[in-house]
């Protein structure tokens, strides 16, 4: 897509620098994980120090708001042209993200074929030692390993991959460009890559972001039933080698788990959470957006982790908002003690 046509296509975009005629945009990417030929969204000074301080790539654009940019000066303004090919501002990032990832929503899932089975369309690539059971879709493109079994009523939309030895259990649903690992589990009534939760309330509504990012599941990972990880946004929801979680668990979009990572049931996380290797939710625990829980921490039963909160390593905590679990059981002896007085 080129400059001139994002213009097209939704609130006022202004180029403050770089070449309109030399850009060619392919997708968007995040700050914190960008990719050529695609830009980003830096909707506030928290945003621009993740990107500044994360790994530039070439030929790279940025959408800020225009007071955003405005404030910059001195080193922290050079810095970003350095890691730019180009940037344009808008009054409103969030007006602007909802608008501008349509049409790359479009552009990768538009021409998808949803209806006729990749296998009798000839562009599905099933190994022979797969076993398929009967009332499996399986969707153009998908690429599924040695050894593989997938119970009845399972779908899996295009261009998906399923690693070698991976069971699915009955009626699980993948979502287009989602990856699975070699050895998973995925019980039954789970879906994996659905559109993400994420919207923005503008003139009196709650407009769409555009999810196209998909998920990335590696190796051994266990995923009980009536589960849901969901797609990011623009980069994959991320789940790393050898964990595992319980029934009636949510993953929400863009978030990122490690490995050996255990969720009790009924544990969720909200968009954009990190849990580091080792990390334990026990049931019913959650994390609100932008939560990040450090290698080996814990969290108790029905502990709610603050919205962008940071905690560990190691720490153990409980309660809502959730903090070390021994100054939350004083809490609530002495809560105990006042509400017995007379």
């Amino acid at each position: 897509m080129k400059f001139n046509e994002l213009k097209s296509v939704g609130p006022s975009l202004n180029l403050e620098f770089g070449e309109e005629t030399d850009i060619d945009i392919q997708s968007i990417s995040t700050p914190v994980r960008p990719k050529e030929n695609t830009f980003v969204f830096i909707k506030n000074q928290k945003f621009l120090n993740r990107f500044l301080e994360g790994e530039g790539c070439r030929a790279l654009g940025a959408v800020l708001t225009k007071k955003l940019y405005e404030s910059l000066e001195g080193e922290q303004l050079s810095d970003l042209k350095k890691s730019l090919q180009w940037l344009a501002t808008v009054e409103n990032v969030e007006e602007a993200m909802c608008a501008f990832s349509k049409p790359f929503y479009d552009q990768k899932f538009g021409s998808l074929n949803l209806h006729v089975d990749g296998r009798q369309m000839g562009t599905a690539d099933v190994h022979p030692s797969a076993e398929i059971a009967q009332n499996v879709f399986i969707g153009e493109g998908v690429v599924i390993g040695s050894n593989v079994t997938i119970m009845p009523g399972c779908v899996i939309m295009p261009n998906c991959e399923i690693g070698e030895g991976t069971i699915l259990f009955p009626n699980v649903s993948i979502y287009p460009f989602s990856k699975v690992g070699q050895g998973c589990r995925i019980h039954s009534n789970t879906t994996i890559g659905a559109d993400g939760f994420g919207y923005n309330f503008l003139g009196g509504e709650h407009k769409k972001v555009w999810h196209f990012g998909g998920v990335e599941i590696r190796d051994n990972v266990e995923i009980g039933s009536n589960s849901a990880v969901d797609a990011g946004a623009f980069s994959p929801t991320f789940i790393d080698s050898g964990t595992k979680i319980d029934n009636f668990c949510q993953v929400a979009h863009n978030s990122r788990i490690g490995k050996h990572v255990i969720i009790c049931g009924r544990a969720g996380v909200a968009g954009s959470v990190t849990l580091e290797d080792y990390v334990v939710l026990g049931a019913g625990a959650g994390c609100a957006p932008g939560a990040h829980l450090k290698t080996g921490t814990q969290v108790a039963a029905m502990g709610i982790v603050s919205e962008n909160a940071v905690w560990g390593p190691k720490a153990t905590l409980g309660g809502h908002p959730a903090r070390p679990l021994k100054e939350w059981l004083r809490t609530q002896a002495k809560i105990n003690i006042l509400t017995k007085k007379k």
